[in-house]
């Protein structure tokens, strides 16, 4: 984010559809792939926490991950950063019952880890642990979730590594240019647009690490998924009621995300840079999360920019030699997220590069691939969808993944035959609806005094400045 535990119960056989060659014998069809994961257990406790279980003996160790509903996007304007702060401080600013020194000497001794993160739609709280020591991690765990300190010492120290990480976030141009087209894209003022800046980090108080911890860190707003070595699920379950059974539920208080407004025209952006390289990112339109046009368009999207066999792949790398780097993926979100294309390449060809990039965006849509081309993207979909799940730990943190973004409980285990639905047919369909380049925004972060042609070719130009 191991070695196999659970393949065996997800495997029955790979499929293999790739095209023969005229000349090669015909082999008989393999066996369609089984994927039919184990379930688990789930478990909802008086306060409301979901609880998702899954015994496993291969190795005397336990894991845990909580999600919390919350996420960067919910922190308040003024105080962008608040989020990120909190969560990172629950463990690391130690907690009523132990100092910040205590946990650190003991895991460290342990061997065990703890770790609090977030991201733009969610909270996470993460666990591993002997099968030994479960009891005292277990504890330091919960105490990090229900009771943490936030140490002035720790604080500040968090927050200086807030500040130097704005300082230092324009290093890597490539993330730089998918971050600010995401941001131009959205718009700087919508919480899918917003990025922490030195004022609003400097705004956060103890007071308000708190009490967004108060709001948002409450066991009806979390869900959580345990695998590993214990007799049953229910001796776990025991040891998870008798660390969070007291925690009392109570109202969370979310802001309102307002709508999700993209332009629909073609526009570029810009911003110069003395580099060695031009780093283009194209932003689309993109899908709701849980529109089942997902399927088709997962497909679609691994033939166009998924992989090294990809078209955006054979001509703009392998054939053109344009670029190292280039790929597409889209971003799903509760209000649209986007579609988009990356490429890096040399400012005296960025133009060839992008105007290759637009090409295969529309040529996916204006003929049927061949059923080929598409059974191979489908296999390779399949076959990676079903190795991310190597422990019972990876698949009952999914599942409760699945149910903390609202997806149906039966997502995961009829993912591939949604995915196996997909046809040439579907591909054509889903590449006409969605792909509309002459919408997209494009962003170029390069020297413009190298570039082998203006930008205006692409469309009206807005400069903007590194900051």
């Amino acid at each position: 984010m191991k070695k196999s535990t659970i393949l065996g119960a997800l495997l029955m056989t790979l499929p293999s559809a790739h095209p023969l060659s005229a000349l090669a014998p015909a082999l008989p069809p393999m066996e369609a792939l089984n994927f039919q994961p184990p379930k688990g257990d789930r478990v909802v406790l008086d306060n409301g926490m979901v609880v998702y279980l899954m015994k496993d003996n291969t190795l005397p160790m336990i894991h845990l991950t909580a999600f919390i509903r919350t996420g960067k996007i919910n922190d308040p304007a003024d105080k962008i950063g608040l989020g990120e702060m909190t969560a990172t401080l629950l463990k690391d600013g130690g907690t009523l019952k132990y100092s910040s020194e205590q946990i650190d000497k003991k895991l460290e001794f342990l061997g065990a880890s703890v770790e609090t993160s977030i991201g733009n739609e969610e909270a996470r709280a993460d666990m591993t642990v002997l099968k030994k020591d479960l009891d005292e991690v277990l504890d330091i765990y919960a105490q990090a979730l229900t009771s943490p300190a936030f140490e002035d010492s720790k604080v500040k120290i968090r927050r200086d590594e807030a500040l130097e990480m704005i300082n230092r976030r324009n290093d890597d141009p490539g993330r730089a240019a998918m971050r600010e087209a995401v941001r131009n894209f959205y718009g700087a003022d919508h919480p899918y647009g917003w990025r922490t800046e030195t004022a609003t980090v400097n705004a956060i108080t103890i007071a308000d690490m708190k009490a967004y911890h108060a709001n948002y860190y409450k066991p009806n707003n979390i869900i959580l998924a345990a695998a590993g070595d214990f007799a049953s699920n229910e001796e776990l379950l025991v040891k998870l009621k008798e660390k969070f059974g007291a925690w009392a539920k109570g109202e969370v208080k979310f802001p309102i995300i307002p709508p999700v407004k993209i332009e629909g025209k073609r526009r570029v952006c810009h911003i110069e840079k003395d580099s060695q390289q031009a780093f283009i990112v194209m932003l689309q339109k993109g899908v709701k999360r849980l529109d089942p046009i997902e399927y088709p368009l997962t497909v679609t999207n691994e033939m166009l920019g998924g992989g090294l066999s990809s078209r955006l792949a054979a001509e703009i790398r392998s054939r053109k030699g344009l670029a190292y780097t280039v790929y597409s993926y889209f971003a799903k979100k509760p209000d649209y997220g986007y579609i988009a294309g990356y490429v890096g390449t040399k400012p005296e060809t960025y133009s060839q590069a992008l105007s290759e990039m637009i090409r295969q965006f529309e040529l996916i849509k204006t003929s049927a691939a061949p059923d080929e081309e598409v059974t191979r993207a489908r296999d390779s979909i399949v076959n990676s969808f079903v190795f991310k799940f190597p422990t019972p730990f990876e698949l009952i943190s999914e599942r409760a993944a699945y149910e903390y973004y609202g997806y149906a409980s039966d997502y995961l285990d009829n993912y591939v035959a949604n995915v196996a639905k997909t046809d040439p047919a579907a591909v054509l369909e889903t590449a006409k609806k969605m792909f509309k380049p002459e919408d997209a925004l494009i962003f170029v972060i390069g020297d413009s005094k190298k570039f082998d042609k203006p930008l205006t070719e692409f469309g009206p130009v807005t400069e903007l400045k590194e900051d």
